[in-house]
């Protein structure tokens, strides 16, 4: 069954203005959603990403850069990634229309690519 990559993108400062008690409301809503994909087989795992920023490697020649990023001053964010076992886009967007997150920024579906193992 093809693979899809999940990626919920979101501006940080949506939530900003939740009080810790409207957080936990919050993280406890993901948590009962993506339960109940991955018992029912659609969803394979999901991670959230640490808040502090990351790295960006980019091949300039032989030279490697690494930069630290992103930053918060841009608008969007990846927050962090579910793979999901659908047939198609279809089912991956059918997966993720009752997200919560959905309330708080988009979400991007990418198919994985089956590579030939070498």
């Amino acid at each position: 069954m093809p693979r899809f990559l999940i990626l919920p993108r979101d501006e940080p400062s949506e939530f900003l203005s939740l009080s810790p008690d409207e957080m936990q409301a919050v993280i406890m809503r993901y948590g009962a959603w993506a339960a109940d994909h991955m018992a029912a087989g659609r969803l394979e795992t999901g991670e959230k990403l640490t808040d502090s920023a990351g790295k960006v490697l980019r091949g300039v020649g032989d030279d490697l850069s690494v930069t630290d990023g992103p930053f918060a001053e841009v608008k969007e964010v990846v927050g962090g990634f579910w793979i999901a076992n659908c047939a198609d886009y279809d089912e991956a967007v059918g997966i993720m229309r009752d997200c919560p997150h959905l309330e708080f920024g988009s979400i991007e579906i990418r198919q994985i690519e089956v590579m030939e193992q070498v």
